[in-house]
């Protein structure tokens, strides 16, 4: 009897037609509980999704409130491809296309020197360059007189290219003929000098001569304790020159001779040599010493911020 009672009650109330009214409470009830558990749910969003902040909440609100009838895994279903739109729209920004065409009367023209061959000379692609490209690129690395220059030709020994082979044979020949003549020159200096003063002049003219065999990359690994040791003999013949004591730094700094190499320079300083110099490589045997602390000592000076090139080294070491 009773259960026949509960089941009219029932079918009367889903029978029963809703009032306007009732519908409309109904869905502003709907809208302000979904506000607020989207306003919840949007207070606990991983940090990179905050931005969206709003988007989010209205997604949400908007999708529960329209979804009411599906079902709350369809909403999660929603909420995961809404997070996945949010991170595909942070990762991948929308690009506005320039044609550089247009815009190049706005920039500078500079040409390089050294051109495309010269920028992966030392690289693994060398072997996409042309011959041309590869002999014009030797041609302007020998004449850039730039550290190691010759050993880079060296390289190009065992080249591809016979014609490459050739030029690199050609040019390190021809840079070492250079030397030995310019050696041969000064050994007679030295022998028809007439005063001590011009005597010291030319050993160190020797000594700066033999510095260019290893500064150049012409001695191999093997020979460099060779000329090294001929410069130190050629310098220490030579008394009060300042510049001889810059280079004898340099040899020892060579050999990771630092505390040598230190007191070499700081002799070039008491003979005349300006302090500022020698800043650099004061700096760098701090650092192989690992005296972290002190490398600023010598690159925060004012002289040093003239030089652009060096503005990043300075900004570093200033910190």
């Amino acid at each position: 009897m009773l259960t026949n009672i509960t089941l009219h009650s029932l079918s009367s109330l889903l029978l029963e037609q809703n009032s306007t009214h009732a519908l409309l409470y109904f869905i502003l009830f709907e809208v302000l509980f979904w506000a607020l558990v989207s306003f919840l749910l949007v207070q606990f969003m991983p940090k990179r999704f905050k931005k969206y902040k709003k988007e989010v909440f209205v997604f949400f609100v908007v999708i529960n409130v329209g979804l009411l009838y599906i079902g709350i895994l369809l909403t999660i279903v929603m909420m995961m491809f809404g997070l996945s739109w949010a991170t595909h729209r942070e990762s991948q920004p929308d690009y506005e296309m320039v044609f550089f065409e247009d815009h190049l009367s706005e920039f500078p023209l500079v040409n390089s020197k050294f051109q495309e061959g010269i920028l992966t000379i030392d690289g693994e692609h060398t072997k996409a360059i042309s011959t041309d490209e590869k002999i014009k690129s030797l041609s302007i690395l020998y004449d850039s007189n730039a550290e190691g220059n010759i050993g880079k030709i060296k390289k190009f020994l065992a080249d591809s290219s016979d014609e490459t082979r050739l030029y690199a044979f050609a040019l390190i020949s021809s840079f070492e003929k250079k030397l030995n003549t310019q050696i041969k020159n000064i050994q007679e200096k030295i022998e028809n000098s007439s005063t001590k003063k011009e005597k010291n002049q030319h050993l160190y003219e020797l000594a700066l001569t033999y510095w260019q065999f290893i500064f150049h990359g012409v001695a191999s690994d093997k020979l460099s304790g060779f000329y090294t040791k001929k410069i130190e003999n050629t310098l220490a013949q030579i008394t009060k020159h300042p510049r001889a004591f810059v280079l004898l730094g340099k040899i020892h700094l060579f050999n990771n001779k630092y505390q040598e190499a230190e007191e070499a320079f700081l002799r070039a300083v008491e003979l005349g040599i300006p302090k500022e110099a020698i800043f650099t490589f004061l700096a760098e045997i701090r650092f192989e010493q690992q005296k972290y602390n002190e490398v600023s000592n010598y690159i925060s000076n004012e002289h040093f911020e003239i030089d652009i090139r060096l503005k990043p080294l300075v900004k570093m070491w200033s910190n």
